[in-house]
């Protein structure tokens, strides 16, 4: 996203809130950058909490796959400081056959100070193999995306 491009939050977008602690950051006394994995992981769990999948050990039991990340992409734009309260968007981006493409953003007030993705890919418990991702799950996020009730 350059600076002209405006990031475009879509209406069924998951929010939380996250407020930037002194273990946060840096020397520089801004936000470390690798908490945006920390950032991210929590708009992920909140988004899967919304569609009826807590992390939680039931989760796991209840789909009979493992998610496993496989990729993840942050593009930076303006720092985050100390107590500040941040936005975390995360929305379904792609629905594929084994695999799951997340989006984020965090927000301070309208100000986007970072956004990204991550790929997640369903994968049989004992073998690890990629495996189609489980229906209720691909219906629970396509059910979001299309603003029908969950």
């Amino acid at each position: 996203m350059n600076k002209k491009e405006v990031l475009q939050i879509p209406n069924y977008a998951v929010k939380a809130e996250e407020r930037i602690r002194w273990s946060d950051l840096d020397a520089a006394g801004i936000m470390y950058f690798g908490q945006y994995i920390r950032l991210f992981e929590i708009g992920e769990t909140e988004l899967f909490r919304h569609v009826g999948f807590p992390y939680t050990n039931t989760q796991f039991e209840e789909l009979g796959v493992w998610m496993l990340r496989v990729n993840f992409s942050c593009d930076f734009h303006a720092p985050a400081m100390i107590d500040d309260l941040l936005d975390i968007y995360c929305w379904p981006e792609i629905i594929g056959g084994a695999s799951l493409r997340l989006r984020f953003a965090v927000k301070k007030s309208e100000l986007v100070l970072g956004d990204g993705s991550c790929t997640i890919v369903s994968v049989d418990k004992e073998t690890r193999k990629a495996v189609k991702l489980p229906e209720q799950l691909r219906e629970k996020m396509e059910k979001l995306i299309s603003g029908s009730r969950i």
